[in-house]
């Protein structure tokens, strides 16, 4: 990876965990400064009664699906950073940062009014960051190889003419 490539994905790294604290912590008048434990969705089970409302069908999967977005571009750009770790340990280190951010901004919102911290969502989260790690491990490995001409005679490092 050139250095220019690698600054970039850095650059959009930043700017990614800056965006996913935004989305995680706005508004700021929300913030009261003392904890709502009681609002924590510790388990989430739904009832009967909610898997029979559309509206909490359609809230539970707007969340389910906007939290796992939110987090796939966050593992995307560490997996891309991170080139020189094993796959193993890039996951292991992209999981640690996406869960980090994603109890982190959970934490916030317990001292949040209108704001409801859950599991579910740290959960969701985590599983959008390791998407985001294995999708470019997914695309290199079936990405098809260049055609390789036998033809072609390789290219001398050194161009100088020499007498």
């Amino acid at each position: 990876m050139s250095p220019r490539t690698r600054t970039r994905d850095v650059s959009v790294l930043v700017l990614w965990v800056l965006f996913t604290l935004m989305v995680g912590i706005l508004p700021l008048k929300n913030f009261v400064g003392h904890a709502h434990w009681e609002y924590i969705t510790w388990v989430p089970i739904p009832t009967v009664e909610d898997l029979r409302s559309p509206k909490y069908l359609l809230d539970i999967s707007s969340d389910i699906v906007g939290n796992t977005l939110l987090f796939v571009p966050l593992g995307y750009f560490l997996r891309r950073v991170l080139t020189s770790s094993s796959p193993l340990r890039c996951l292991l280190i992209a999981a640690g940062i996406g869960g980090m951010l994603s109890l982190s901004i959970e934490l916030y919102q317990v001292y949040c009014h209108n704001r409801f911290p859950s599991i579910f969502d740290v959960i969701t989260n985590l599983a959008g960051t390791v998407l985001g790690v294995y999708f470019p491990l997914f695309s290199r490995k079936h990405a098809s190889p260049a055609p390789q001409h036998l033809n072609r005679t390789p290219n001398p490092e050194d161009r100088r003419h020499t007498p």
